[in-house]
């Protein structure tokens, strides 16, 4: 009997059909930690942990929109460089911008109805347009931050699949939880928060997130304690509108359509080649 032999080039792609893509972190908080960020206090060294976790040890800057300075003044101090884009003006905001080649992450400054913070509904819409752009960025390895949406019901619409979230929230009573604790991501209490999230997997939000900080006190009107202000998808992807990866409720990356389009044709051929050797 002929002892099998496979090309080396079938053997290649069968090696690298399913590899996975190299998904980005995502983080979103209720707090409006570029507002309260001062110096080393928690509100600061939260905002940089934010940051952090979705660069997840790259070193390229940051990608920041803010339409003031309540978050670009704060960067400096934490050693983190950036590039500011002012969301206000729609022309600005591009889908080019959303390259992973040039930025690790990209940080949304929180709402003006924080009563305070820097970006309107406007700005935040112009950078939603770029969907498409941000959920490839995400595939690839981009991280995203979103800071507080207080009252502004379309705020996480830049997140590849919108966050629900209700604004108002106590300034205290916040806990890191073990998700956090792994993320490096450590509770805020004593500045006003703004707005809380619905558990994953509930009331629209993706399965996909994991809870990294909860209000374990009274929750607000419509989400009861113990309610989530901070969220993380870890590794995360974006698939047809919808995070279909990532470290809360998957296995944390998913196979680029592509790929499994050539594992099968690899399937394919080694069947074909047994074929013909057993004949």
């Amino acid at each position: 009997m002929k002892r099998r032999v496979f090309p080396p080039l079938l053997l290649l792609m069968i090696a690298t059909a399913a590899a996975p893509v190299y998904a980005g972190n995502i983080v979103l908080t209720g707090h409006d930690d570029d507002f309260h960020c001062s110096g080393t206090d928690p509100a600061c060294v939260q905002l940089g942990a934010l940051i952090n976790f979705a660069r997840n040890g790259s070193t390229l800057p940051v990608l920041t929109f803010d339409a003031g300075t309540e978050l670009t003044s704060k960067l400096p101090s934490l050693g983190i460089p950036f590039t500011n884009v002012n969301p206000n003006t729609a022309s600005a905001v591009t889908a080019s911008l959303f390259d992973p080649t040039a930025y690790s992450a990209f940080v949304v400054a929180s709402d003006t109805t924080c009563g305070g913070c820097d970006n309107s509904a406007a700005g935040e819409a112009n950078i939603a347009a770029q969907s498409a752009a941000i959920g490839a960025f995400l595939n690839a390895g981009g991280g995203i931050v979103g800071l507080a949406g207080a009252n502004s019901a379309n705020y996480y619409a830049f997140v590849p699949q919108t966050a629900s979230s209700v604004g108002g929230a106590p300034s205290s009573g916040y806990t890191q939880t073990a998700a956090g604790a792994a993320a490096g991501i450590p509770a805020v209490n004593g500045d006003a928060t703004h707005n809380l999230f619905f558990n994953p997997g509930t009331n629209g939000e993706s399965a996909f997130y994991q809870i990294a900080e909860l209000n374990t006190t009274t929750g607000n009107g419509t989400i009861p304690a113990p309610a989530a202000v901070t969220l993380i998808c870890t590794d995360c992807t974006v698939s047809g509108g919808v995070i279909s990866g990532g470290g809360g409720g998957g296995t944390g990356v998913t196979p680029e359509p592509s790929s499994i389009v050539l594992l099968g044709s690899g399937l394919m051929g080694i069947a074909g080649l047994l074929r013909r050797r057993l004949t």
